[in-house]
């Protein structure tokens, strides 16, 4: 079991969220909404293709989806809704995608103007590796979810590692994040590079797992609106399922 501690969690992404594009400064909106597009972007593009849609159709969905969260009322009702962000998200999207006007607003772009930066090529690229099973496009929505989260963790121990100025063993051991893919040789193999025994590296590896185990907790939690540890653990493990297929 993962030490808890005392504290509670620090304000989230959702209460971030929330609370910026209810602002009266667009700037702010605006600046909020651009973060999470960067975060999340990528789960709600590989949705509307699995749904059917073309690249075009994908990518101007995915674009006006995010202007038309600038409407600070869309976020009104947000306490009324399921308190993660995952599912928010994509209950939104879903009702933009199947209403003809927000389909208009959606090509229009916001008269042509694109409000969010989004790495459309590289959207497209991913998605072109995806499985082509029969996962839905909600399955495939909470899968790409999961390994943003997933993503996200790794970048932040990464900066976290480079900060502590232990940057160069970060890069060395992150492989190790992944048990199923190790073997003793690895051990040796790091051992050797980077100067210690190998009983240091196993050391250094059970406290970098333990980490990121934290770390992804933090990231599951920045998407509840109420986070506590028992959410925190329900939605653990329901990204678990998706990643296991079920």
């Amino acid at each position: 079991m993962i030490p808890v501690p005392a504290s509670p969690f620090p304000v989230t992404r959702w209460t971030e969220v929330v609370n910026v594009c209810r602002s009266e400064d667009p700037g702010l909106r605006a600046k909020a909404l651009d973060e999470l597009c960067r975060d999340y972007w990528y789960p709600l593009y590989a949705f509307a293709r699995r749904q059917g849609n073309d690249r075009e159709s994908a990518e101007d969905l995915t674009q006006g989806f995010f202007h038309y969260l600038l409407r600070k009322d869309l976020f009104a009702a947000a306490n009324q809704e399921t308190g993660k962000l995952r599912t928010f998200l994509l209950t939104i999207f879903q009702r933009y995608i199947g209403d003809a006007r927000a389909r208009d607003t959606a090509q229009k772009r916001g008269g042509g103007k694109e409000l969010v930066s989004l790495d459309l090529d590289e959207g497209e690229k991913r998605y072109s590796l995806e499985p082509a099973d029969r996962v839905t496009p909600e399955e495939l929505y909470d899968r790409s979810w999961a390994i943003a989260l997933l993503s996200g963790s790794l970048a932040a121990m990464a900066r976290n590692e480079e900060e502590q100025g232990r940057g160069k063993h970060f890069e060395k051991l992150a492989v190790f994040l992944n048990a199923t893919t190790i073997d003793d040789g690895d051990y040796d193999s790091a051992s050797a590079e980077l100067g210690m025994s190998t009983v240091a590296v196993r050391k250094a590896v059970s406290r970098l797992r333990q980490r990121f185990r934290e770390c992804l907790r933090e990231q599951i939690a920045a998407t509840l609106k109420d986070p506590d540890e028992a959410r925190v653990d329900e939605e653990l493990m329901a990204l678990k399922s998706v990643l296991r297929g079920g």
